[in-house]
């Protein structure tokens, strides 16, 4: 009975050791795939890089093109921050015109009120020089 239970735990070791390595194996395959599909990426992106190299006069090397994306990146964020700052400019333009109408629209009341105010004022000497005649 000892050796039956020698032997029954070392092939329990052996199945975990079966299954760590059947672990293993299934990680590394997953792992390979996922290798092989960036290498096949890869090989189109570089296959198209060639051809553009080869179908324009203004690329002689791949290296050339590369430079070019760069540039183009490049120009492309320098861009990308002016729009931003043109549009951070033009939300404190609209924002002042707001403020401008608003204290357009306070000293036309003002005026209004005051203009309102006068009439009245005109209309009541009017009747009282009218009534000491």
């Amino acid at each position: 009975e000892k050796k039956a239970n020698q032997e029954r735990h070392a092939k329990e070791v052996k199945v975990a050791e079966v299954l760590e390595k059947i672990g293993d194996k299934e990680k590394l395959s997953a792992s390979v795939k996922k290798q092989n599909k960036v290498i096949v990426r890869e090989k189109v992106y570089r296959g198209y890089m060639e051809r553009v190299v080869e179908n324009t006069s203004e690329f002689n090397e791949l290296r050339d093109v590369l430079r070019k994306h760069d540039t183009l990146s490049s120009n492309l964020n320098d861009l990308i921050e002016k729009g931003q700052v043109s549009s951070d400019a033009l939300d404190h333009c609209k924002q002042e015109y707001y403020n401008l109408l608003m204290k357009n629209d306070e000293t036309t009341m003002r005026y209004t009120n005051i203009i309102a105010d006068l009439t009245w004022r005109k209309e009541n000497a009017v009747s009282n020089a009218q009534k000491w005649e």
